[in-house]
C-alpha cells in the first residue's frame, strides 16, 4: 500500500499471533518511493515473515510446559528439600522437644495454607520453589503457574512436609520419603540426591569416552549446537518432539558455519556467531535474492529456480545432518552406560528425520522452494588439470617454501611432492600414503612394492583395504626408492610432517587443507575435481584402458571377489605391475645436475582449452538460451537463443532463434577442440546434456 509518496508492507496477522483478535495487521515502512525497489523489499520482508512465524508460534507455546520438564522441575524441588531433611537429620546436635513441636506445627499450618491455596487456586506459596527449581535445571518456567503444575507442586510439598514431620517423630528419611521418588530411584536414595543428569555433563562424558581425537571434536561440535538450542538442561527433559525440533534446525545451519570469524593467527579476540546468528543472516540474504529473483518476470519458473540454486546460501547436508543425529544418539547411550541415565537413547530414524524435515519445510506449498546444500560428487581429475599439476613449480621448480605456487629454481622432495604422486599413479587414499614407513618398501618378485596397512598399526579402512601394490614406473624414474633410501635413519614415517601431532584420523584432513591452499595458487583447485577426487582418477583411467573391474578394486582397496586383497595383490604384482602402467602419464623424466636427482621435464597429455557452457532455462525445463565461452580468450563461441517448434534451421545466428539440433551440432564441433565446462546447478546440466542428444548419431 502507499501512504503520500511512501510505500509501506502490510500484512494480515492470523489469530495465533494477535491473540484472537481479527482483522489486526503487521504495518511496516519501505522507506521508497520507487515501486520496483518496494516489490523487492517487499518479497524480502514477506519471505522473513512467513520464515519467522513458525518460531513465533512457538514462542507463544512456551507458556505451556511440557510433561518432562514439569517432572523435572518437580524432581527439582522434592530434591533440595530431601537434601535439608537429610543434612538436618545427619546433623550431630538434637532438636528439643520444644522445637519439633514447634517446626511440626508450623508445617501443619503451612499443609493448611497449601491445603486452601488449591482450593483458590493461589500458587504465589509454590511459586518461589518452582522459579529455584527452573533455575537449577535451566527451565524456563512460564508464569503466571499454570493450574496442572501450581496443584502437583503444592501436593508434592504437602507431601514432603508430612515425610518430615515422620522424621522429626524418630523416622529415617530414606523410608519417610521412600513412596515420593520416582519408580527408578526407590531402591537408591542417595543417586536420586545426586541430581539430575544434565545435558553438558553427559556431553563432556562422551567426548571424554570417545574413541579418537577426531571422534571427540565431532561429538563436541554436536554437543555445542544442542547446548545452544536447548540450554543446559536434564537429559530426562530431553524427548522426542524436540530432538526433531533440533535437527530442523541443524539443517539450517549454513554449510561454512564457524568459518567466517574473522580470527585467524594474527587476530584471536573476534567474537564468533552463534549458531542460531548464522541461520538468521542465512535466511535473510536467502530471502533478499529470492525476493529480487520474483521480482523479475522475464523469468520462467524453472529458471527461478536455478538461479536461487546458485544463488542461495548452502546449508549443511542431510548426510552430515544424519551425522549429527547419530552422534546425540551416541551422547545418551553414553550417558546410559556411564552415567545410569534410564531414559530414551534413541529418538530418530534418519527416516523419520528427513520425513519430518520435508513434512515442516514449504516444498509442496512453495513452487520457488529450494533447499541448497553442497554434496561432493568427485570426478575423476581431466587431463588438463592433471598436466597443470605434473608442470607445475612444485615438479619444476619454485621460489621458496612459502611460494611453491611461484617459479624458480628450488625442488623439496617431501609430501607435498611425493603424495599427489603416490594418490594419482596408486589410486591410494591420502591417509593410507601418509601413513607409510620406510619398510613399506619392499622387493617382491623381483617387483618393487608398497605395502599398504599389512602392519598393525597402519590404519585402513577395512580389510579389503590392506594390500601389496606395484610402484609405478614414474616413480621409479624420479627416484622414489633413492629418495627413501636417504631418509635419516631414526625417521620412520616416510612422511612425519604432516601426522606430527595430530590425530591419526586428522591427518588426511590438515593435509588436504594445506593442499587446497596451494592448488588454488596453482589454478587448479577445483570442487568436484579436489584433492580427494585425484585417487578416483586412476581406477577411471584404467577402465578406460580395459583393466578389469576385480583387478581395479584390488588396486584401490574395495571389496571384490572371494579372495582377500592383502593375498589377491600380493601373489600378482607381476600383472598388477603391467595393469597399473597402462595409466600413462605421457611424462618425461631427465637427471638434474642442478637439483642431484630426476625431475619432470614435460607431460604430453592432450589438454583441451576449457569453454565454459552457460544456460537458462525455459518453462518446461529445457534450454532457452545458450552460451558457450573459451576460459582462454574469453571469445563468445556461440550465443544462442533456441526456439523448440522452429520450423527451419538458422545456423550461425542468422535468424532470431537457433533449433535444438543446430545448437547441439556446434556444441559437438566445440567440443572437439575444447573440453567443455559444464553448469554446476544440476537443472541446468540436465538441460545442456538433453540438449546435445539432438545431435547424437545413431
Amino acid at each position: 500500500m502507499r501512504r503520500g509518496r511512501t510505500f509501506y508492507f502490510m500484512k494480515r496477522l492470523p489469530q495465533k499471533i494477535s491473540g484472537g483478535v481479527s482483522n489486526r495487521f503487521l504495518r511496516l515502512s519501505l522507506r521508497t518511493e520507487f515501486p520496483l525497489d518496494a516489490v523487492v523489499r517487499a518479497g524480502s520482508l514477506l519471505a522473513v515473515y512467513e520464515q519467522k512465524e513458525p518460531e513465533i508460534v512457538d514462542a507463544l507455546k512456551q507458556n505451556e510446559i511440557s510433561p518432562s520438564e514439569a517432572e523435572a522441575l518437580l524432581k527439582a524441588i522434592l530434591r533440595k528439600d530431601l537434601n535439608r531433611i537429610l543434612q538436618e537429620q545427619n546433623a550431630e546436635t538434637a532438636m528439643s522437644d520444644q522445637e519439633i513441636n514447634a517446626r511440626i506445627a508450623a508445617l501443619e499450618a503451612e499443609n493448611q495454607a497449601l491445603r486452601d491455596a488449591m482450593k483458590f487456586k493461589d500458587w504465589s506459596l509454590v511459586q518461589p520453589a518452582l522459579c529455584a527449581a527452573g533455575e537449577k535445571t535451566s527451565l524456563p518456567l512460564p508464569l503466571p503457574v499454570s493450574p496442572d503444575l501450581g496443584r502437583r507442586a503444592a501436593s508434592l510439598q504437602r507431601q514432603i512436609n508430612m515425610a518430615e514431620m515422620v522424621v522429626l517423630d524418630g523416622e529415617d528419611i530414606r523410608l519417610a520419603a521412600a513412596d515420593l521418588l520416582p519408580d527408578a530411584y526407590k531402591k537408591d536414595f542417595d543417586r536420586f540426591l545426586e541430581g539430575e543428569i544434565m545435558l553438558s555433563g553427559a556431553i563432556e562424558s562422551a567426548v571424554d569416552k570417545a574413541s579418537s581425537r577426531d571422534m571427540a571434536r565431532k561429538i563436541a561440535a554436536t554437543g555445542e549446537i544442542a547446548l545452544e538450542f536447548f540450554g543446559d538442561i536434564p537429559l530426562s527433559t530431553i524427548t522426542t518432539d524436540k530432538v526433531k525440533d533440533l535437527m530442523f534446525f541443524i539443517q539450517r545451519i549454513p554449510s561454512l558455519h564457524g568459518k567466517k570469524h574473522g580470527n585467524n593467527r594474527f587476530v584471536h579476540d573476534r567474537e564468533k556467531p552463534t549458531k542460531r546468528e548464522e541461520v538468521e543472516r542465512a535466511d535473510l540474504h536467502d530471502a533478499s535474492v529470492r525476493a529480487k529473483i520474483e521480482a523479475d518476470e522475464t523469468l520462467s519458473l524453472p529458471e527461478m529456480r536455478a538461479r536461487l540454486a546458485e544463488r542461495l546460501i548452502p546449508r549443511l547436508t542431510m548426510t552430515t545432518v544424519s551425522h549429527h543425529l547419530d552422534r546425540l544418539h551416541g551422547i545418551f547411550r553414553n550417558a546410559q552406560r556411564k552415567l545410569h541415565y534410564s531414559g530414551e537413547t534413541r529418538f530418530l530414524t534418519h527416516s523419520d528425520m528427513k520425513e519430518h524435515i520435508k513434512g515442516n519445510s514449504n516444498e509442496k506449498s512453495d513452487p520457488l522452494f529450494v533447499r541448497k546444500d553442497r554434496p561432493k560428487d568427485r570426478e575423476a581429475w581431466s587431463q588438463e588439470r592433471l598436466k597443470t599439476l605434473l608442470m607445475s613449480p612444485i615438479y619444476t621448480g619454485f621460489a621458496s617454501i612459502g611460494r611453491r605456487w611461484q617459479p624458480g629454481s628450488m625442488i623439496i622432495r617431501d609430501a607435498k611432492y611425493w603424495v599427489p604422486l603416490l594418490v594419482m599413479t596408486l589410486g591410494s587414499r591420502i591417509l593410507e600414503i601418509l601413513q607409510l614407513k620406510k619398510t613399506d618398501l619392499i622387493l617382491h618378485n623381483g617387483v618393487l612394492c608398497l605395502t599398504i596397512g599389512i602392519t598393525s598399526e597402519h590404519r585402513v579402512k577395512n580389510s579389503d583395504s590392506k594390500r601389496t601394490l606395484p610402484l609405478p614406473q614414474l616413480l621409479i624414474d624420479l627416484g622414489f626408492v633413492e629418495w627413501v633410501h636417504s631418509l635419516p635413519v631414526d625417521q620412520r614415517l616416510l612422511f612425519p610432517s604432516p601426522a606430527g601431532g595430530a590425530d591419526i584420523a586428522a591427518i588426511a584432513g590438515n593435509f588436504g587443507k594445506q593442499l587446497k591452499t596451494l592448488y588454488r595458487r596453482l589454478g587448479i583447485a577445483d570442487w568436484s575435481e579436489d584433492f580427494y577426487a585425484l585417487h578416483k582418477t586412476l581406477s577411471s583411467a584404467l577402465d578406460d584402458a580395459g583393466v578389469s573391474e576385480n583387478r581395479r578394486q584390488a588396486i584401490a582397496g574395495h571389496a571384490g571377489g572371494t579372495t582377500l586383497n592383502k593375498f589377491y595383490t600380493k601373489r600378482n604384482v607381476s600383472t598388477l605391475k603391467s595393469e597399473l602402467e597402462k595409466f600413462d602419464l605421457k611424462v618425461t623424466v631427465a637427471f638434474s645436475d642442478a637439483h642431484d636427482h630426476p625431475v619432470i621435464e614435460d607431460c604430453d597429455l592432450i589438454a583441451k582449452p576449457v569453454a565454459k557452457v552457460e544456460v537458462e532455462l525455459g518453462k518446461d525445463e529445457t534450454a532457452s538460451l545458450v552460451r558457450v565461452k573459451s576460459m582462454q580468450t574469453g571469445e563468445i563461441l556461440v550465443n544462442a537463443k533456441i526456439a523448440q517448434n522452429e520450423p527451419h534451421s538458422n545456423p550461425a545466428g542468422k535468424g532470431r532463434f537457433w533449433t535444438p539440433q543446430d545448437v547441439a551440432i556446434q556444441l559437438r564441433s566445440i567440443g572437439a577442440a575444447y573440453e567443455l565446462s559444464m553448469p554446476q546447478t544440476l537443472q541446468r546440466r540436465q538441460a545442456v546434456e538433453n540438449l546435445m542428444t539432438y545431435g547424437y548419431k545413431t
